[in-house]
């Protein structure tokens, strides 16, 4: 009996060791906020109710949207690896020790394999096909005996050298990649290999297309200068992107030789070949322009369809604003203002944290992590009223 009443001593100080424990968690969440450091990395599942962000002070956290609740996932992840699945409750991930796994929002590890230290990847929704980044911007498909390279064409540019990632994105109806990091690809496509060992200067450093079933590059999307990231819209027909210096672009991917020019705020859609001599804003066409609320600057920080593939959001570096565009349209169609405080990512004018700002198109959720703080916003989308709502802010 003595034995017994010892047990259930022991298991109500455990019980309450641990309700103390969350309480004083909770209690310091509230009075300092979330004490993680800013997201360097930041993705969301298909149906909006889950975001996997990985932190600069190392953590991974899982965020569930739908009972607005967080918890730690490992406190040594890789800061470039939080991704997640297309189609599925099951996020991608690397340690600090270069081990990658596949993980269920339960804590299931499905597949778990040693890598190379991932600057960003991503995985097809059947889990077959791996394609990771390293520092050097190369692209490497599979792991272990099963690793080849798809891109590995110089050493320059590189992560260290443009100061952010070659950003990857995947469709999700089409087996179609494209990759963005700085500048323009000027040369043709069938001009160099992207394979090429001793070459020092990439060819493929700017927008590319390629076949996720060939592991090949389809085409070379041009129009770009300095640091860009793009994406690629759900259904694998519209690739969208913006650069530093405000230039944003998009092609059909059934006809990639063909730029489309999107609008640029305050003047409009730049007109090229009209003759010498004009008036400066006679080269634009200010037809459809709406008016831009103040602060908007030039550089484009980010891309990310909000609506199927229908609609996407354009985030300028240093606003708190985010225009709506349509697919296949260049003029904007509304701005959203996301809130002055906390400040967000976008005010950082760190490019290596773009990464930081993930939407889920299918649900019309949008996560952004913040300018210094490790807390984060949701926002949700509504298409037919064409409003975006700040649901949830943890600081």
């Amino acid at each position: 009996m003595a034995g017994i009443k010892r047990s259930r001593k022991t298991l109500v100080m455990i019980v309450c060791g641990s309700l103390l424990t969350v309480a004083a968690f909770v209690a310091r969440e509230m009075l300092f906020g979330v004490l993680y450091g800013p997201i360097v990395s930041v993705s969301v599942s298909n149906d909006g109710r889950y975001a996997i962000s990985a932190h600069r002070s190392k953590e991974l956290v899982l965020w569930n949207i739908e009972t607005q609740t967080h918890n730690i996932v490992s406190e040594n992840a890789n800061l470039y690896s939080a991704y997640f699945v297309r189609g599925q409750d099951v996020f991608l991930w690397q340690d600090a020790n270069d081990v990658v796994r596949v993980q269920t929002v339960d804590g299931e590890v499905i597949r778990q394999f040693e890598h190379f230290s991932t600057y960003g990847h991503v995985i097809s929704d059947d889990l077959q096909t791996y394609i990771a980044s390293d520092d050097k911007w190369n692209l490497f498909s599979g792991y272990g005996e099963s690793l080849v390279p798809v891109l590995a064409d110089g050493i320059s540019p590189s992560f260290i050298g443009s100061g952010k990632l070659l950003n990857l994105s995947i469709a999700r109806d089409k087996p179609l990649l494209v990759s963005a990091g700085v500048g323009n690809n000027k040369s043709a496509l069938d001009q160099y290999s992207p394979i090429d060992p001793d070459r020092r200067f990439s060819k493929y450093k700017g927008v590319t297309l390629w076949s996720l079933g060939s592991l090949k590059p389809i085409a070379k999307l041009r129009g770009n200068t300095v640091k860009t990231h793009a994406t690629i819209s759900p259904d694998g027909q519209w690739v969208v992107s913006g650069d530093e210096n405000g230039n944003l672009r998009f092609w059909n991917t059934n006809e990639p030789d063909e730029v489309h020019r999107g609008a640029r705020d305050g003047l409009g859609v730049f007109q090229p070949g009209l003759p010498e001599g004009l008036n400066s804003l006679e080269y634009w066409d200010d037809s459809e322009i709406i008016d831009r609320p103040p602060g908007v600057p030039r550089p484009i920080f980010h891309v990310s369809f909000i609506d199927g593939s229908e609609y996407f959001l354009r985030f300028n570096n240093r606003s708190h604003q985010a225009a709506l565009f349509k697919a296949g349209n260049p003029w904007p169609q509304k701005y959203f203002d996301l809130g002055k405080l906390p400040a967000l990512v976008t005010y950082g004018s760190q490019y290596s944290r773009n990464t930081a700002i993930a939407t889920a198109p299918e649900a019309g959720v949008l996560v952004m992590g913040h300018q210094s703080g490790g807390g984060i916003n949701v926002y949700t989308f509504n298409a037919q009223n064409q409003t975006l709502e700040r649901t949830w802010v943890v600081n």
